[in-house]
């Protein structure tokens, strides 16, 4: 399992969503695969039957886990994580509690990735992911292009750095983040913060320095929590 950036408490829920993340982005797993029993599994994580049902549940919401009644529970497939993100985009009661699970999910796939790109990326690859980087917050740009510049940055360092499961798994999650803009973003939007955040992921890259890329995706991550918690108001987000 991927050691979080120093500083950062993980908790039992965390660790259970990351170890089936962690399956699933090495291969071990794959959509359709079965999952341990709910005994076995809570008894190789150590935690409590309720802990385990909690993770489930999290990973279940997403689509990224299918429970079959009487049968047991498996990976989900893209079709299913793109359903669920087709249904939450569509709901008029998105809480920003279900916003900030999915963005707690994409730290294990990113954070990872991350990792691999910094390792293993190409040359040209990672001259590829700052130019993208940069393009994220060019002057005169509408706040919708630069969003989705923005996710084009991160599924292509996914693709370089994860596998192509893990990629249609955060391009279904994206999804779903786009109907949570107006609480993610900023108006106008912060571009300074956005341009240093996005720096200093690829900085991290191009320096080869693994535990460097995933602690810069983790403050990028922490920046969009934090922009979901930030106001006290529980209002839906459609």
């Amino acid at each position: 399992m991927t050691k979080p950036p120093e500083g950062r408490r993980i908790s039992v829920v965390d660790e259970v969503v990351e170890s089936v993340a962690q399956y699933i982005r090495t291969g071990q797993l794959r959509p359709g695969d079965r999952l341990p029993t709910e005994a076995e599994f809570a008894s190789k994580m150590q935690c409590s039957r309720n802990v385990l049902r909690e993770a489930i549940g999290r990973l279940s919401s997403l689509g990224l886990v299918e429970v079959r009644r009487g049968t047991g529970m498996f990976v989900g497939t893209t079709n299913a994580v793109r359903a669920c993100a087709i249904l939450l985009r569509s709901s008029l009661a998105i809480t920003k509690h279900e916003l900030v699970d999915f963005t707690e999910f994409r730290r294990v796939i990113e954070g990872y990735a991350a990792r691999q790109a910094a390792m293993k990326a190409s040359d040209a690859e990672l001259q590829e992911l700052r130019r993208l980087a940069s393009s994220i917050d060019e002057p005169g740009i509408s706040r919708e292009e630069s969003f989705r510049r923005d996710q084009a940055f991160h599924l292509r360092l996914v693709e370089v750095g994860g596998n192509p499961l893990m990629r249609s798994l955060l391009e279904s999650l994206l999804d779903f983040l786009e109907a949570s803009m107006d609480s993610t973003t900023e108006t106008p939007r912060d571009t300074e913060a956005s341009r240093a955040l996005h720096e200093a992921i690829t900085d991290a890259l191009c320096r080869r320095d693994p535990d460097a890329a995933e602690e810069a995706m983790e403050l990028n991550r922490q920046h969009t929590i934090n922009r979901l918690t930030a106001t006290s108001a529980q209002r839906p987000i459609g």
